[in-house]
């Protein structure tokens, strides 16, 4: 086994209040698989507390069904950072209601599994490539209309956080129906003919976290320099970190991605496979800036590596060969650079589930879960009862006191957070588990 890698979770500081001073690491599922983060974590012996799966849900049993596996397989003491894409719908379609039942099933099913998500739809919208782009009063109703929809099945910020996801350079198009060959205006922060990011943002109400996304690319067929973080966000013909500062939200960089490919001469497809295979430090350098960048711009409460490969092994080429792997434990190959990203990250969420979500993680059962405090509190209360009322060093009356916990647990986090209803199903709870005489 490797000793512990760092993967998943990519990194980065938490200073959104004076009292949270950590960073947090993130990963993107590979394959968008609970497997792949299970090998993950047993080849490297690491510990993913949060974890990211991107879906354009064309097929939307398996996205349905991978929320299910989250829950029965990587289990509730995590946090969720879920991307749902409207498919090729555009913004106003979004906002009239086309989309409605794909985000319907997918918040009933967050909130049967009681996941903890953080939320993001319709990223990269000042960008482009995507139909719902470009359109910032369409992009804004959207927005909002899919956040009530959340409210509409009963999810509030201690089950799900919204995440608003930007590209780090605003280039919109004037294409009617913006795709992937649609021709891209580069904007600046001072152009009058462009739309900005800051066009679309919705309104503090719907947004609980500003995120962003950037890249840096290699040779194949891309023209693109390879920059650091910092020549990215700071460059003055973007000045994207200081313009997202503004909002006044935390920030999370929800993709970021490097290659290990780039050379000074002319592209070549065995040159850059020879690189890619024999020579890491491109790929490693490019991290360690990463970490110190986040490390002095503490606004950023975390960042999510795109832990995907969509080269094959740079059996073929991509513009800017998108080589973004660090971790893959079918090919056994990893960057060393990434021991030292996981760890000094922050492992331990219960800062970050306070201070977002509202909640905490327990351990009732024999099974640890992220509850919000109240719950919390009150569930700690019950697991108490239950021991003192069935105290028993019998193996056959402690599995099934650890089954009544298990229902108790199961009603509990069923029930309404409301002081008095709690209180009410704890007084029945009491009534149907009281050993009678």
């Amino acid at each position: 086994m490797f000793r512990k890698v760092l993967i998943i979770i990519s990194l980065f500081i938490i200073a959104v209040s004076p009292n949270i001073s950590a960073y947090y690491l993130w990963l993107k599922s590979s394959d968008n698989t609970v497997s792949n983060i299970q090998n993950i974590e047993y080849q490297y012996g690491i510990r993913i507390p949060v974890v990211s799966f991107i879906f354009d849900p064309r097929d939307e049993t398996k996205v349905i069904q991978t929320v299910s596996n989250m829950a029965s397989d990587l289990w509730r003491d995590r946090i969720y950072h879920i991307t749902i894409s409207p498919d090729k719908f555009t913004a106003q379609q979004v906002a009239d209601g086309s989309f409605d039942t794909q985000y319907l099933r997918f918040f009933q099913s967050i909130k049967e599994k009681k996941l903890k998500v953080i939320f993001r739809t319709m990223h990269e919208m000042n960008g482009g490539w995507y139909p719902r782009s470009s359109n910032p009063s369409a992009f804004k109703s959207a927005r909002i209309h899919v956040r009530e929809l959340s409210r509409q099945v009963g999810l509030d910020q201690s089950d799900i956080l919204f995440d608003w996801s930007v590209n780090h350079w605003d280039m919109p198009t004037t294409a009617t129906t913006p795709s992937q060959s649609s021709p891209l205006t580069q904007c600046t922060p001072d152009s009058k003919d462009c739309f900005h990011f800051e066009d679309y943002y919705p309104g503090d109400t719907y947004v609980d976290l500003v995120g962003f996304t950037f890249y840096n690319r290699g040779k194949a067929t891309s023209g693109r320099q390879r920059l650091t973080p910092s020549q990215i966000l700071l460059d003055t013909k973007r000045n994207t970190l200081s313009r997202l500062k503004k909002l006044n939200k935390p920030l999370i960089i929800d993709e970021v991605g490097t290659t290990s490919v780039r050379y000074a001469s002319s592209y070549s497809a065995a040159k850059s496979r020879e690189i890619y295979l024999q020579n890491s430090d491109l790929k490693d350098q490019r991290l360690l800036q990463l970490q110190d960048f986040i490390v002095v711009n503490p606004e950023i409460l975390v960042a999510t590596y795109f832990n995907v490969d969509y080269t094959d092994w740079l059996q073929f080429p991509t513009v800017g060969e998108a080589d973004r792997a660090v971790l893959n434990p079918s090919q056994n190959k990893m960057y060393q650079s990434f021991f030292s990203l996981y760890d000094a990250s922050q492992l331990d969420i219960s800062t970050l589930a306070s201070y977002f979500l509202n909640s905490k993680p327990i351990t009732l059962a024999d099974h640890p879960i992220i509850a919000t405090k109240k719950v919390a509190q009150y569930a700690q209360t019950i697991d108490g009862f239950l021991t003192q009322k069935f105290p028993s060093t019998e193996q056959s009356n402690a599995l099934e006191n650890n089954q009544k916990k298990s229902d108790l647990l199961s009603r509990l986090l069923s029930i309404s957070r409301l002081d008095s209803d709690i209180q009410s199903s704890l007084s029945i709870l009491h009534e149907i588990y009281t050993p009678k005489d």
